[in-house]
């Protein structure tokens, strides 16, 4: 795989450190499943601010009197942040992030493990490349679609961010369910500092509809809610039959050949979890989120330059019979 090595290099590349404020808004926002709710509260600055302050351990005054802002607009902000699950009380005076906030400091840390992770699941994923590409080559419901986008679909949407997904959650040694946010929301969540890439540029999103699961995947999430209807002719569908097949597929790739790289090096990713400053008061499931995520985000680039799989504009959507 050629180009592989040039794109996680160029992925682990920032720019030259410069010496920074402990509080400023250059950080990117990252979650799966993707909430909107949640990136477009974090699109305001202080919003994001409040977030790094507080994983500083800043105060609501210190945040007022450092951003130059009323403690009333501080305290407004933080209260939203709060009832979105964002941020959370350990104490009376002392709130913090209810999730990842990776500096650049804890980037440089972890960078190199994640940079020879990806290379080994990458490959890992390669070498089973033959029967993924056996398995969408049988689909009744995909003919017509180019292949480059039914593997984009199939490796990125379906195993990376699908079925890998389901298995850790089944599995509960490495990454639990997501933790609830809000009333009714459920996701996890990252901030990384100055660096695009590692918050992951991917969007998945999924839905039912008629009987159908409909899912979104690519850099963006769709202005639209489509329907199966909406689809036929020029899209992937999948009806019962070949769904199942594809369900079963990639549950049995991703548990049985895929979970067992990430199960054998837990201690590995346990080790680099405690490298992360703000892993003194989240949960080691909180970080391998992040981590799996920017793993997928690199691969996924990795796999496009190597001509393996073609990205969307901006995503695609498809369709699979949902389970009777």
């Amino acid at each position: 795989m050629k180009n592989f090595l040039i794109i996680t290099l160029v992925f682990l590349i920032t720019q030259k450190s410069v010496k920074k404020p402990d509080v400023h808004p250059d950080f990117q926002f990252g979650s799966y499943p993707s909430s909107r709710q949640a990136e477009e509260l974090l699109k305001e600055d202080l919003a994001r601010e409040i977030l790094v302050a507080y994983n500083q351990g800043w105060s609501v005054d210190k945040i007022a009197k450092t951003m130059k802002v009323s403690v009333s607009d501080v305290s407004k902000l933080s209260d939203k942040l709060e009832d979105a699950g964002l941020v959370g009380r350990r104490s009376e005076y002392d709130v913090r992030p209810m999730m990842p906030v990776v500096r650049e400091r804890d980037w440089d840390r972890v960078k190199d493990g994640l940079r020879r992770h990806t290379q080994e699941f990458t490959t890992l994923l390669l070498d089973n490349w033959k029967d993924i590409e056996t398995m969408v080559d049988s689909l009744e419901g995909a003919k017509g679609i180019p292949k480059g986008r039914l593997m984009y679909e199939t490796v990125v949407s379906g195993i990376m961010l699908g079925g890998m997904v389901d298995a850790f959650f089944e599995d509960k040694t490495l990454m639990l369910g997501p933790p609830r946010r809000g009333k009714n929301d459920r996701y996890y969540a990252w901030l990384v500092e100055s660096n695009p890439a590692a918050a992951g540029a991917l969007r998945r999103e999924l839905r039912e509809s008629a009987g159908y699961r409909i899912v979104t995947i690519g850099n963006a999430l769709s202005e639209e809610k489509l329907n199966p209807d909406d689809l036929r002719g020029k899209d992937t569908i999948l009806e019962e039959a070949y769904a199942r097949r594809y369900r079963t597929f990639i549950s049995v790739l991703s548990r049985d050949k895929l979970l067992p790289y990430f199960k054998n090096r837990r201690e590995e990713f346990l080790k680099l979890g405690m490298l992360i400053e703000s892993g003194r008061y989240n949960a080691f499931a909180e970080f391998f989120a992040w981590y799996y995520f920017s793993m997928a985000n690199a691969a996924t680039a990795a796999l496009v330059a190597d001509h393996r799989i073609e990205p969307p504009e901006r995503l695609y959507t498809y369709a699979v019979k949902a389970p009777q």
